[in-house]
């Protein structure tokens, strides 16, 4: 390889490493979240002012460490498939929304309730068999 071909190439990678770092260190927690959910529950309308508030509430409750991963699982396209904290994240908003209250209709608008506590809600067992009776 010669050295003019070795320089483009290695210029050409600094320029997408640079351009993927700052895309990381300007791109703030909050979009990040909304963003993975989005993505994850595609097939569902969400609330817009919900999903904010949910967010908001829900970063209040991380480190800094949580949110620089989730913004890195963010950057390389990383799902709940192969990322239990991108799973947690979804269900924590599934869990804080009303759609199991509304028994799993994928037809209506997911509203933001509460961050979901279940020492403040023990009752609302999304998973029981009654409720869908």
């Amino acid at each position: 390889m010669k050295r003019r071909k070795f320089l483009t190439i290695a210029g050409i990678g600094g320029v997408v490493a640079a351009l993927a770092s700052f895309r990381f260190i300007t791109n703030p927690f909050e979009n990040v979240a909304k963003g993975i959910i989005k993505s994850e529950l595609d097939y569902l309308k969400l609330d817009e002012e919900g999903l904010d508030r949910f967010v908001a509430d829900y970063s209040k409750l991380k480190d800094r460490n949580y949110k620089l991963t989730m913004k890195g699982y963010s950057l390389f396209g990383i799902n709940s498939e192969k990322s239990g904290k991108v799973h947690q994240l979804v269900s924590a908003y599934l869990l804080s929304s009303d759609f199991f209250q509304n028994k799993m209709d994928e037809g209506r608008t997911i509203r933001y309730v509460g961050l979901y506590d279940p020492y403040l809600r023990p009752c609302a067992h999304p998973f029981s068999h009654a409720q869908y009776a």
